[in-house]
């Protein structure tokens, strides 16, 4: 039986967590999940991206909140560049372009869906917290990794 102190604390090793291209959308952009709730639509997750990379302009249905650990982007939409150590709080039913500026790490926390959208603002993808975890789990068993279950902060 697990102590109220156990459920309060979690640690995932850095190191032991997979760096997982953003495909179908792009195999420049690399994520490491850290947990997804499906119950919540939460998704906690860290984003790699080069320089000079755009991403096309997504929509978010919920809040999120990124921590930029390295680096510096912006959304072309806004006249500021969020730098190491810099947070970004993004309100639902907002809409932009992110570029990366430097090879940048952002940490994100996210609830809801992002719909990436295309110039006459159809849906090009739709990323929820289904396709995150069948995302790390195709991945993961591709390159014969124990997958952790991403709904639990537990090994």
């Amino acid at each position: 039986m697990q102590t109220a102190q156990q459920l309060d604390v979690n640690y995932i090793k850095g190191d032991d967590n997979p760096w997982i291209p953003f495909t179908p959308l792009t195999d420049q952009v690399f994520l490491k999940y850290w947990k997804v709730d499906p119950v919540r639509a939460e998704i906690v997750v860290s984003m790699k991206i080069p320089a000079g990379l755009e991403l096309p302009p997504h929509y978010h249905t919920g809040i999120v909140v990124g921590h930029t650990v390295k680096g510096a982007w912006r959304y072309k939409e806004n006249n500021w560049i969020s730098r190491s150590g810099d947070t970004v709080y993004e309100v639902a039913g907002s809409s932009h372009t992110p570029e990366s500026l430097e090879d940048t790490e952002v940490f994100f926390y996210l609830v809801g869906e992002l719909l990436f959208l295309d110039q006459d603002n159809k849906i090009l993808w739709q990323e929820t917290h289904k396709t995150h975890i069948e995302r790390y789990n195709t991945y993961c068993a591709e390159h014969g990794i124990a997958a952790r279950d991403l709904n639990s902060w537990q090994d």
